[in-house]
């Protein structure tokens, strides 16, 4: 192997393009306005021009487009997931619309433009959402992630900012976009070992090589949101549940127990199942306090460290 030349530097973070150049790659959008990004991609506001439709439409980093084996290996997983999450459709899932690659070689997908506002942005303004709407924000989720684990499709990246929130009251998950057929030969991590999802909402076995991941990696994200929700707070270090520290419903203590169990086997099974529990807490009393429980403690042993890089080998 030809050692790498000492002129070269290390690539800076990778910025989206300007309104101007996304408008020169894709004439057939006028762009609006940029709208967030993030280590995935940016997400434009646009319209359609031929419908005179309003889109949100993402671009990934040019490092996914690159056009070397690992490029051409990721482009063709992109079009298949892309075309199966084009097919879904449910009222709690973003539709997905188009997608493509730009004549620089950039992959965009083009999604239903939520009006609204998200789950993130509502815990940043308010601290801790009511109980009633944590559950509700969670329910609709549940409902989502049953139908796409149905048809064999894993989110991967369930938090907060990817549920969408319309002016109407109307709950979307979003950013299905790179999600995962439950395919027992996918394992969590890519080729270059680097899990794929937000640190504080993976289940510990997407950080483990080789294990496959189903849709109770999904489950274990719901477990952290809905905790986020209910405290304003991520569960990290030594953490109370909920009814421990503010006195909400101690049945959500139980789903949140449940939900985030390090052994999945230990978990709930489906996202019905934590759709019953949740319509438990909505049709029965709420239970009389009891005593204090001990604080709860998460151990860092249960998110084993992600293995580092491998170092490219010839066959």
């Amino acid at each position: 192997m030809t050692p790498a030349s000492s002129s070269s530097k290390p690539a800076g973070p990778w910025q989206p393009p300007s309104l101007e150049e996304m408008q020169a790659m894709l004439p057939q959008y006028h762009f609006l306005s940029l709208l967030g990004r993030g280590g995935m991609g940016a997400v434009y506001k646009a319209v359609q021009t031929s419908l005179d439709r309003v889109v949100a439409l993402k671009v990934l980093p040019g490092a996914l487009s690159a056009g070397d084996d690992a490029g051409t290996e990721f482009a063709g997983r992109f079009k298949n997931e892309a075309r199966t999450m084009a097919r879904m459709r449910h009222p709690g899932i973003v539709n997905v619309w188009d997608f493509g690659q730009t004549g620089t070689g950039m992959f965009y997908i083009v999604m239903e433009f939520m009006d609204g506002t998200d789950a993130a942005q509502l815990i940043r303004s308010q601290g801790r959402l009511p109980e009633a709407h944590a559950l509700s924000i969670t329910a609709h989720v549940c409902d989502a992630l049953a139908y796409a684990h149905a048809q064999g499709v894993i989110h991967r990246d369930i938090k907060p900012a990817n549920i969408l929130i319309k002016q109407t009251g109307e709950v979307k998950v979003a950013d299905f976009g790179l999600a995962k057929h439950s395919d027992p030969a996918l394992s969590g991590l890519t080729k270059t070992n680097m899990a794929m999802g937000t640190p504080d909402f993976l289940a510990p076995e997407a950080l483990i090589p080789g294990i496959p991941l189903d849709g109770r990696a999904d489950l274990y994200a719901v477990g952290v949101m809905l905790y986020q929700m209910l405290t304003g707070e991520l569960p990290r270090g030594m953490w109370e549940m909920p009814g421990a520290r503010l006195g909400t419903d101690p049945r959500f203590d139980e789903i949140i127990t449940r939900a985030m169990q390090a052994d999945r086997e230990a978990r709930y099974q489906s996202a019905a199942e934590i759709r019953q529990a949740l319509d438990t807490i909505l049709t029965r009393p709420k239970p009389a306090p009891g005593p204090r429980p001990a604080p709860e403690q998460r151990h860092a042993a249960q998110k084993p460290a992600a293995p580092p890089p491998r170092s490219p080998t010839r066959a």
